[in-house]
């Protein structure tokens, strides 16, 4: 498609040079918001380890603390508990963290999503 055509006065047909810019600075543009978004993300991933959540189980019994990198920081266990077996202690203690687990990655999805908004917001509609 190269070739010119006498039909359109002699103009090539392959040097549409403006919507190329456009394209290639829209390409741009997302490049730069994807860096930005990316480098927020890290950040937050960073802040996020020194967040910590709690969680208990069996009325109080046992407490767990874990940050939103999904490490245990604490089991706190009360001695109420004495008497339990060590099942009915082994059951608490992994519902306390399951719970830990879960308000972590709660608490980083909605940040993550909150990040992404900020970004994608700011993208073109691609006619989606």
């Amino acid at each position: 498609m190269a070739k010119k055509m006498k039909s359109l006065g002699g103009r090539s047909l392959s040097k549409k040079t403006g919507s190329k810019n456009d394209m290639n600075k829209m390409l741009q543009e997302a490049q730069r918001a994807q860096a930005e978004m990316q480098d927020e993300l890290d950040k937050l991933d960073e802040e996020l380890s020194n967040v910590e959540v709690e969680a208990t189980a069996g009325g109080g019994v046992v407490k767990v603390v874990a940050t939103c990198d999904m490490r245990i920081k604490d089991i706190v266990i009360s001695e109420e508990v004495e008497d339990e077996d060590i099942d009915t202690l082994k059951d608490l203690i992994i519902a306390a963290s399951n719970e830990a687990i879960e308000k972590a990655n709660k608490l980083k999805e909605e940040k993550t999503n909150e990040i992404s908004q900020k970004f994608l917001g700011t993208l073109p509609n691609f006619g989606a």
